[in-house]
């Protein structure tokens, strides 16, 4: 049995695999209270365990007490090459979970991608059709923009708007503003990509995945949890 854990910036997920890489178990978790995956390593016991994070040393050692006796969680970190990809990124400063969200969404299919993770933070990375991680951005996520307006400014406060093509309200406009630029940097990804070759797929993954979605004027393919995928993909024999 293998747990793989994905440590983000606000929330634990995790998957539990049996030995023929079949799925037995998912949750997640905020960082406030781990112990639905202290139960579930209860109840798998699993003997190997894998993860990626950007979280603090203090949640890693939280996470390693919610572990069975005798099993260390094997961190692992963003690499010149591994699984068919690539990185054309500066592997000293780039995120595990982005590194290994593109792992996972380079075994999906072929083609050129792009892979936009919308959680606390927006990152839209681009990956070419021959597996090369060619770079990518990282923004402010919704939650961050409009708590950012709501410390900057002295009016506008953090009022609960709705997304409109044109708002009439400031409510809606604050909200409204913000989804857009979440939207913006995607599709400009996409054009970009679009210059070098054939249009890349869309990956969308993270907490916000199907708010951005429903607003994306692109096709795209939501997917739970693609950095536990590419760690399911280094875990192989």
């Amino acid at each position: 049995m293998k747990l793989l854990l994905d440590a983000g910036n606000t929330r634990v997920k995790w998957r539990l695999l049996d030995a023929a890489g079949q799925r037995c178990a998912e949750g997640a978790a905020a960082h406030e209270d781990l112990s639905a995956l202290a139960a579930d390593c209860a109840r798998w016991a699993p003997e190997q365990a894998l993860g990626c994070t950007v979280a603090s040393e203090a949640l890693g050692a939280r996470i390693a007490a919610c572990l069975p006796p005798g099993v260390a969680m094997a961190w692992q970190w963003p690499q010149a090459q591994c699984a068919g990809v690539t990185c054309q990124y500066d592997t000293q400063r780039l995120g595990a979970d982005r590194w290994m969200a593109l792992l996972g969404a380079w075994g999906r299919a072929p083609g050129a991608k792009v892979v936009a993770a919308a959680g606390t933070a927006l990152t839209v990375d681009a990956l070419s059709a021959d597996g090369v991680f060619l770079g990518g951005t990282i923004a402010p996520g919704l939650q961050l923009m409009r708590d950012s307006l709501a410390q900057g400014t002295a009016r506008l406060g953090r009022p609960d708007g709705e997304y409109q093509d044109f708002p009439h309200t400031t409510a809606d406009a604050i909200y409204s503003g913000c989804l857009n630029a979440m939207l913006a940097p995607i599709m400009l990804c996409v054009q970009r990509m679009q210059a070098l070759g054939p249009a890349p797929t869309v990956y969308l993954t993270g907490g916000d995945a199907n708010l951005v979605a429903r607003h994306l004027p692109l096709d795209c393919q939501i997917v739970d949890n693609l950095a536990l995928d590419g760690l399911a993909r280094i875990t192989r024999p």
